[in-house]
């Protein structure tokens, strides 16, 4: 284009495309829409950003991908999903998860059975524009998930594998481990409460009520002493010296914890052209949980297949199946979470049942 300027002498102009985001293809509903036309609020999450993390599920993996979007991880299970929270935390109907979409139809089931590996895309609609396809059931926000198809690829054939070790990091709360050391203070613990209550002796209510109702269960007497007032020199508050032990109480945490390998391989293969494309995957997976008895394995196939037969004609089929095993220890949030019961049980316990002599049963 020429144009003059003034007096000037004539500017060449030359107009140049500008190559931006705004033809991003978004997923939404049922079908798709460019970023510039779509008017609700989404985020998507590309394969990329999803494969630089060895989880089990999608749901582990939206963490820290999207604003707004709270991903809580609640149990270090390796099958379990991860809580989800996109629009709040209120629901009219009790259940604040989001819907999942996977490939355009509402997924129902463990979200675990779908191998990461598999998605092509995941679109996070948060806004009710967005999810008003979806009625009530999008109400929590909606995650939709694209797999992978072979469309305009050439044929490929890619094997990856990953292996990672499962291991606590946190700091465990600091506790009393020598049963020596517990002992003393819980004899220390009976001659304060003679002192209180104003008993003539404190020293002789403690040493007669240690291994007792009123102090320790007598079962639990590891020591080669009859009572406390053997076990206990009164002026140090701690066990005497030379006091043997009839045995050694096991370390809980050494039957609870253990570090455990995650092993995980994926075989894809596909490609494509205008009319036909082909996506298709084997995969597998072995995580042993850092907690005895607490392991998952999934054994994973997929198919996406797609030919167009006449310009007016397309068939497709997509095939998706898993088979999975899963040990699950039983923990619960309370007492029953194995983490607080390693923490919080005496060192004097031992955790096999014993006889008067100290022997295992």
């Amino acid at each position: 284009m020429k144009k003059k300027v003034g007096g000037a002498s004539t500017i060449d102009v030359v107009l140049e495309q500008d190559s931006q985001a705004l033809e991003e293809v978004i997923v939404v509903g049922y079908g798709t829409s460019t970023k510039e036309s779509f008017t609700g609020t989404a985020t998507k999450v590309d394969s990329e950003s999803i494969e630089k993390k060895s989880v089990s599920n999608i749901s582990q993996a939206l963490a820290g991908e999207a604003a707004g979007v709270r991903v809580i991880n609640t149990s270090g299970q390796p099958d379990s999903a991860a809580t989800v929270r996109i629009r709040g935390f209120g629901s009219v109907n009790g259940n604040r998860d989001p819907l999942y979409i996977v490939d355009g139809v509402p997924f129902v089931g463990n979200i675990s059975a779908i191998n990461p590996a598999d998605i092509k895309s995941t679109t996070i609609l948060k806004d009710a524009s967005a999810t008003a396809i979806y009625g009530s059931r999008g109400a929590n926000g909606v995650v939709v998930i694209t797999t992978k198809n072979g469309k305009g690829q050439e044929s490929y054939i890619e094997v990856e594998t990953k292996t990672g070790q499962n291991m606590s990091l946190i700091p465990r709360s600091n506790t009393i481990s020598s049963p020596e050391q517990y002992i003393g203070l819980s004899w220390e613990g009976l001659y304060n409460k003679g002192v209180i209550r104003g008993v003539s002796d404190p020293t002789a209510y403690a040493n007669q009520n240690l291994f007792s109702g009123s102090g320790i269960d007598p079962k639990y007497n590891m020591w080669n002493v009859a009572d406390g007032g053997e076990l206990i020199n009164p002026s140090t508050g701690q066990v005497r010296e030379g006091v043997t032990r009839k045995y050694n109480p096991e370390n809980w945490e050494d039957y609870a914890f253990q570090p455990a390998n995650r092993l995980e391989a994926n075989l894809k293969i596909g490609g494509g052209n205008e009319k036909t494309s082909y996506f298709t995957s084997f995969g597998y997976l072995k995580d042993n949980g850092y907690t005895i008895n607490s392991d998952y394995e999934r054994i994973s196939t997929r198919l996406n297949l797609r030919h167009e037969v006449k310009d007016w004609l397309e068939g497709s089929v997509n095939i998706g199946y898993t088979i999975s095993d899963a040990n699950n220890n039983g923990q619960s949030e309370d007492s029953g979470s194995v983490f607080w019961f390693v923490d919080n049980i005496p060192s004097i316990y031992p955790l096999f049942l014993r006889d008067n002599n100290g022997n295992i049963v």
